[in-house]
């Protein structure tokens, strides 16, 4: 914005006499009398006051000064300026005109008029000479022209945009003719850039250090100088910032040469050559394929079992428990490794752990890697893919479904290895029902599917309702009452099993007849139809060998009118792979580590926006995985936590939060923040506000909370402890809900008696 000496001022005229006309006029602004040309009378400033609002002569504030600066209103009042009409708060500025523009504006109002069709008008005159170039700055008028200054590298040619002055009055008479022939003839030819001689020899000069800098970049710079000359400024402030765009572009194409320079390095060309212990080893891999109650799992353990040494990878802490305990009932010692706890067993041969904690560093006899057509899961697949082409065993196992077959033979492929496929047939016959169940029918042994947990929970009461004894199943539970819930309905303890689609994996539960409670799911972003793959491995829970002979799929009576029809149809079908589909990869804390000291990074999300965004995968083959919450935590680290080191806040955004719970991301983002300003991350919330005898969805809440406490812990040590205090808290809330789900009371009923209660 120029400065108020480089504007125009409008000329007071002397003071007139007393007796003058100005003296007659009812002026919005009484000192202003004195500015009027003296034959103007009171008929000729209303005339102009009147048609202030469609007057090209007519200016305001804001075409000379930005809003809201200093004397914001008094600014054209200072530059001789007439008030025409006040400012109204909130709806309009003011309007003023300069004296020596009055006859101009009658002029201009005895041959346009002054009627409802004049601004229509006049805005199309004016977008006819912004075609020309022509516009006002602070109440000159200029013309915007264009030189294409042509430099020594072939095809390079760099428009230079300046303002030249423009005579007013043809400006003025076009307003008020419209003659487009008259106003081009009066504009003349578009003149040259006065300066562009010197303005060339710095373009030159930049171009020959750019060459020296980096030739293969060269093209780059080229619209990042024309950008800059396409803003109007004067030479040396033109000259300057050519000179920082030229600097912003060595900075960048530095960068870029390191980013290609990483590719290489962090062999993303080759992601499973990162994975060196694996890659010397001459792996043996067998992929163990069929449909759920196959006896895929139990022959993979009965190889485990007779390992010298392995691991077992599972896709859920209840099924690592499970796994665990599957071989030390065979006599095997087996430890236990997830997320939030590592209990070691004395003179242990085999780990039993969550897919994520893989080991990728100390060489094995067997691993297998359970459920691994999860690879295709858009928030957790990379697991399964680090899985597969890291872990360090001579025999690899891989239980999975039919048609996740390709997709992993393709990744082995890239390893250098093949592998043996060995095919299972299920034992029982799944049927479908002709007739859907109506709740009332339901029998001892059935389990209902729902995919929420408030119909999970409205489902079981229903059902209890009528007398059945229910156990429940869903994600939100804690591993241990799952544990309990199933062990209840595999006793007989309960009739019924209500469940989400957690049934659906791994669990081995004497299961005669799989009802859907509905065929839709809401997948984080709207409610869908299940996917064949879906109903496979949920129907497939039905029947188990040796209990019950043959087994049954259908749907509620009580649910949707489609639904009986939609399983029909998704039923026969047979499950297929993503189209297009690549192995979806993650980064680790070596890819972090050398982003950051390659390209001077501090700021975690910056990292991983390289990784996500810069870095060139095989794109036949790989992707980038789904990290956006991973990415969210980093931003708000780096600003809450910014004391801790890169690595910490790497490991921290990494946690299992769960970002759906506001109060859960606050609660975490303070330890965060405590731990990086003093060392420890304070004293949970959880253990002074919840107990076992807390509302059902309170004590759920705190065992996550439990869970993100102790993850944290297990990963820094002598920050977080009170770990007997947590552990016995998470044993009560378990109990807790145990209770509530085994009680006959409808559980809102029980929410409410204890809301009393408190």
């Amino acid at each position: 914005m120029p400065s108020s000496s480089d504007l125009p001022v409008a000329t007071p005229l002397p003071a007139t006499p007393a007796a003058a006309a100005p003296q007659r006029i009812n002026l919005p602004n009484p000192r202003h009398a004195q500015r009027l040309p003296p034959h103007i009378g009171k008929a000729q400033f209303e005339r102009v006051r009147q048609a202030a609002y469609r007057l090209p002569q007519v200016v305001k504030p804001g075409d000379f000064i930005a809003e809201r600066s200093t004397g914001f209103e008094e600014h054209l009042d200072r530059l001789g300026y007439v008030l025409l009409q006040k400012a109204v708060s909130g709806a309009r500025p003011s309007r003023w005109i300069a004296p020596d523009l009055f006859d101009v504006a009658l002029a201009h109002i005895d041959v346009v008029g002054d009627g409802p069709a004049v601004r229509p008008l006049m805005l199309e005159r004016n977008a006819t000479l912004e075609a020309h170039g022509v516009s006002r700055h602070a109440g000159v008028w200029t013309r915007l022209i264009s030189h294409g200054l042509t430099l020594s590298e072939p095809g390079w040619r760099v428009p230079v945009l300046f303002h030249v002055p423009v005579d007013a009055q043809p400006v003025w008479d076009f307003y008020r003719t419209g003659d487009v022939a008259a106003l081009g003839a009066a504009l003349g030819s578009p003149l040259p850039y006065p300066q562009a001689a010197e303005l060339v020899a710095h373009l030159e000069l930049m171009l020959e250090r750019s060459r020296v800098h980096n030739p293969r970049h060269l093209e780059s710079l080229l619209p990042r100088l024309q950008s800059e000359c396409a803003t109007p400024q004067a030479l040396p402030e033109l000259k300057a910032s050519l000179t920082r765009a030229q600097e912003r572009w060595e900075h960048r194409v530095t960068e870029l040469d390191t980013i290609e320079g990483l590719n290489t390095e962090l062999a993303f060309q080759g992601y499973p050559d990162t994975f060196d212990k694996a890659r010397r080893l001459q792996r043996s891999v067998t992929l163990y394929v069929g449909p759920p109650n196959s006896g895929k799992t139990h022959a993979a353990f009965e190889r485990l079992a007779q390992a010298h040494n392995g691991a077992y990878l599972a896709p859920l802490r209840l099924l690592a428990l499970e796994g665990r305990d599957r071989l030390v009932g065979r006599g095997v010692p087996c430890s236990l490794l997830t997320g939030e706890e590592n209990v070691p067993a004395t003179d242990s041969r085999v780990v039993s752990s969550t897919i994520e904690m893989v080991g990728t560093n100390k060489p094995i006899d067997v691993a297998v890697i359970d459920e691994a057509q999860m690879i295709f899961d858009g928030s957790r697949g990379w697991a399964w893919t680090q899985a597969i082409v890291a872990v360090p065993a001579n025999e690899v196992i891989i239980i999975c479904s039919a048609y996740a077959v390709p997709a992993i033979e393709n990744l082995l492929g890239l390893c250098g290895e093949r592998c043996t496929v060995r095919h299972f047939e299920r034992k029982q016959h799944v049927e479908l029902l002709a007739q859907p169940v109506p709740i009332s029918a339901l029998k001892l042994g059935d389990a209902v599917v729902a995919f929420s947990r408030r119909d999970v929970l409205m489902l079981r009461d229903q059902i209890a309702a009528s007398g059945h004894p229910v156990s429940v199943i869903y994600g939100a539970l804690p591993p241990e009452v799952r544990r309990r819930e199933a062990e209840r309905f595999a006793t007989g303890e309960s009739h019924i099993l209500v469940a989400t689609d957690a049934i659906g994996m791994g669990l081995n539960l004497p299961i005669r007849r799989v009802l859907f409670s509905t065929m839709t799911k809401f997948d984080g972003q709207g409610d869908r139809t299940l996917q064949e793959s879906e109903v496979h491995q949920i129907a497939g829970r039905a029947g188990r060998y040796g209990i019950h002979e043959e087994g049954f799929v259908g749907v509620l009576k009580e649910a949707e009118p489609t639904a009986a029809r939609t399983l029909k149809e998704l039923l026969p079908r047979t499950p297929r792979a993503p189209l297009d589909f690549k192995a979806p990869v993650a980064p680790n804390g070596w890819h972090v580590d050398t982003i950051a000291s390659r390209l001077h990074k501090t700021k975690l999300r910056e990292v991983l926006g390289v990784f996500m965004e810069q870095l060139k995968l095989d794109d036949a083959h790989f992707a980038v995985a789904e990290l956006d919450q991973m990415l969210d935590l980093a931003e708000q680290l780096d600003r809450c936590a910014a004391a801790l080191s890169l690595k910490e806040r790497f490991t921290y955004a990494q946690a299992p939060v769960d970002t759906r719970t506001e109060n859960q991301v606050q609660a975490f983002l303070g330890w965060a923040s405590s731990h990086a300003l003093t060392g420890q991350a304070g004293t949970p919330w959880f253990l002074s506000d919840v107990d076992g005898h807390s509302r059902l969805d309170r004590m759920e809440q705190a065992l996550r909370a439990c869970t993100l406490w102790l993850w944290l812990d297990l990963r820094f040590p002598g920050a977080y402890g009170h770990l007997d205090e947590v552990i016995e808290l998470r044993s009560q809330l378990n109990d807790g809900i145990e209770r509530q789900l085994k009680g006959k009371r409808p559980l809102a009923q029980v929410r409410s008696r204890q809301q009393q209660r408190r």
